[in-house]
């Protein structure tokens, strides 16, 4: 069995393990520089507020109590790193699929963990522990684990010979085909996962070529694979981009000590431990 984690709106989650109480807020991310600066990522309660993808941020800016932050690689690298001992601390052999997914082999873990059922459950936890909200699947192939991770909301759960009819909703475009192919298959009114599962394979071949069958074996969740592990990183960095200079020790040591609390949890999801901490600041522009 497999397992993937998925965390949704990565770069809002970020920013938003520095800044918890964003939790609670409508909040916005946004990217670029002005004046094209525009809303890249937002939280259920900036739908609901009437935020929007692709908005600019003077437009976002009207709408009452939307806390909007830039966007932080570097925050969203260290979420990544995050995530990767959150995948390592349960499985020595997990793949780095994307800066928002993990595909685990569970093989062996039900001796230590339990069934497939808890460690999906530790996974989520975990991830909460971490700052982060994660989707959890699990499934008999990679593919399949990773689809349902993106696709539904929560924790889960795929038996084997069941993965075509679990992962029949989904919208055709969760496979990122090409384009060309993505405007065939909408001409041909196939739009989900299960309608193009139900494509006859010889024609889809001859009309789609190779990647056309590809796609419709991801789709019935048919795809056999190894995983590509990733090598275990032993840095471990946090970091938070501030909206405003710091001036007071105060709200300096408080700052610290919440990226302290996360190196901590990510040292103990990977059971290790450290005697040394480097700390970098960077002065104001013109100081």
């Amino acid at each position: 069995m497999y397992a993937s984690i998925y965390i949704p709106d990565f770069s809002l989650q970020a920013v938003v393990r520095s800044e918890p109480d964003l939790r609670s807020r409508a909040a916005a991310i946004v990217d670029g520089a002005p004046p094209s600066c525009r809303v890249a990522a937002m939280n259920s309660q900036a739908r609901r507020a009437g935020v929007r993808p692709g908005m600019t941020k003077l437009d976002a800016s009207q709408v009452p109590s939307l806390a909007i932050r830039h966007r932080s690689r570097a925050q969203e690298a260290a979420a990544h790193a995050a995530l990767l001992d959150l995948g390592l601390s349960v499985s020595p052999r997990v793949e780095d699929t994307a800066i928002d997914t993990l595909a685990l082999d569970l093989t062996g873990l039900e001796q230590l963990f339990g069934s497939p059922e808890k460690i999906a459950r530790r996974l989520a936890e975990r991830a909460s522990e971490l700052g982060l909200r994660a989707q959890v699947a699990v499934a008999s192939n990679p593919d399949a684990a990773i689809h349902a991770a993106r696709g539904f909301r929560g924790i889960t759960l795929i038996p084997a010979g069941e993965e075509a009819e679990r992962l029949g909703s989904l919208p055709v475009d969760a496979l990122a085909p090409a384009r060309e192919i993505l405007e065939t298959l909408d001409r041909w009114g196939v739009r989900t996962f299960k309608a193009l599962a139900a494509l006859p394979t010889l024609q889809l071949s001859e009309r789609l070529g190779q990647e056309g069958v590809r796609l419709q074996n991801l789709a019935r969740g048919r795809t056999h694979r190894s995983l590509a592990p990733c090598e275990a990183p032993l840095n471990f960095e946090e970091v938070m981009d501030l909206e405003y200079p710091v001036a007071l020790l105060e709200p300096l040591a408080f700052i610290l000590g919440r990226l302290l609390d996360q190196l901590c949890a990510r040292l103990e999801a990977r059971s290790l431990a450290t005697h040394e901490v480097r700390l970098r600041l960077d002065l104001e522009a013109g100081v």
